[in-house]
């Protein structure tokens, strides 16, 4: 015998007290999901995620996975997928806590069970996508236990046994393709369904606005003039620092970076934008490690192996192969130890009792902090960090916005002489 058959009443008379919960976990899961959408956001306009927040270490933390391309879904946040899920759920929820028709709340409540069968669903690929990246981040495995609560908790509030799940399943579907079913209610589908293309297309839209909006706003010549109406700071740069260009050059470009940061990794590409440039600037590459034992800035354990990958930089640019390590170390920073670096330098052909010395002397040590505090001195708190000529640059990713201010520092250094010969 069917549910329905024992309890014709049972699938329309739905514990009011679960939903209240429901409701809680959906406001509970926006809210990450927000917090998901303005990290990623925050990712894709500057390049640069500050440690803190969810951020525990290099493993533990959002900025592996919400930096990363498994963030963004049909060219949108993932996490603004799941903010416009929740709140779609919440409303339903809340209409059925409200509704005085037991049958459209029931039919209500279905369909967030539905969605929220999806949602576990996607929470195991988007696991998956975790265990790719080998990291763990805590906001987003909170969605997906929110997702596996609200679940649970749908099916107490449908006053299903775990074993009735399945069937009640099979039967909603059965009436949503009109075929016969035991449901005593209608899951209305299409009414849903609507609702359901509305919320998601609106959301898209005003998300799409929005950035189109931040984009406009922030056109090249405001963005420019933004940036030039920074007061420089003075950056103390050691002649001896790993650079790259011209050294001669009035154009001094400074990052400040971390080997086990994932953002810094991928700032491999400002290299590539500043190529053409190549004898018209001079670009220092100096280290502000996000780990605790070396950076006094650090309130926790955060990038554990930045420091001793440092001292490695360090070691190598004495050794007259900086840049190839550099890649080496940023190609293998989720291995980063005290073997690897060894490791690395006896691929260099360098002997590596020296270099393990070197690791460990209080010059090299001495460098790192010195490059540390001119960083903190500067106003560094997250990586990687850009300065142009004292200017700290807010979106290295942007080419045109980087070409420009170099060709407009060009334009400055040119200097008139008594003889009408400009000089740079």
């Amino acid at each position: 015998m069917s549910l329905s058959q024992r309890h014709p009443q049972k699938q329309t008379d739905l514990r009011k007290g679960f939903l209240g919960i429901i409701l809680v976990g959906c406001l509970c899961g926006g809210a990450l999901a927000l917090y998901a959408t303005r990290l990623t956001l925050t990712a894709a306009q500057s390049g640069t995620l500050s440690p803190g927040g969810c951020t525990i270490n290099n493993w533990i933390g959002c900025n592996s996975a919400l930096g990363s391309s498994y963030a963004t879904l049909l060219g949108m946040p993932t996490g603004w997928w799941g903010f416009l899920l929740y709140l779609g759920m919440a409303l339903a929820v809340a209409f059925a806590l409200m509704s005085k028709d037991k049958g459209r709340a029931a039919s209500a409540v279905a369909a967030v069970f539905v969605f929220a069968l999806g949602a576990v669903l996607f929470s195991f690929y988007k696991a998956y996508h975790l265990a790719l990246l080998k990291a763990v981040c805590p906001i987003c495995i909170g969605m997906y236990l929110i997702n596996v609560i609200i679940l649970a908790l749908l099916v107490r509030a449908l006053r299903l046994a775990d074993s009735e799940a399945g069937h009640f399943l099979l039967q909603y579907f059965k009436s949503v393709f009109g075929r016969p079913s035991t449901l005593t209610f209608s899951p209305q589908p299409v009414l849903f369904s609507a609702l359901a293309v509305s919320l998601f297309s609106l959301g898209y839209l005003g998300l799409e606005k929005y950035e189109q909006d931040r984009q406009k706003g922030a056109s090249l010549q405001s963005s420019l003039a933004a940036h030039f109406a920074q007061k420089p700071v003075s950056l103390e740069i050691d002649t001896t620092a790993a650079a790259w260009g011209n050294r001669a050059s009035k154009i001094t470009i400074v990052e400040f970076s971390d080997f086990e940061c994932p953002a810094c990794s991928a700032a491999a590409r400002f290299g590539e934008i500043i190529a053409a440039y190549k004898n018209e600037v001079c670009f220092y590459f100096l280290n502000y490690p996000l780990d605790k034992a070396i950076n006094p800035a650090m309130q926790r354990d955060f990038h554990r192996q930045a420091g001793l990958a440092a001292r490695a930089g360090v070691c190598a640019k004495q050794r007259g192969d900086f840049w190839a390590y550099h890649d080496d170390l940023f190609r293998r920073q989720k291995q980063l130890s005290r073997e690897l670096v060894i490791d690395l330098a006896k691929q260099h052909g360098w002997n590596a009792g020296e270099f393990e010395a070197c690791l460990d002397d209080s010059a090299t040590i001495q460098q790192v902090r010195e490059e540390i505090a001119g960083a903190r001195i500067a106003g560094v708190t997250a990586t990687p960090t850009f300065f142009i000529n004292g200017r700290m640059v807010k979106s290295w990713g942007n080419a045109d916005l980087i070409g420009a201010i170099i060709r407009e520092e060009r334009r400055r250094a040119y200097v008139v002489t008594p003889s009408g010969v400009k000089l740079f």
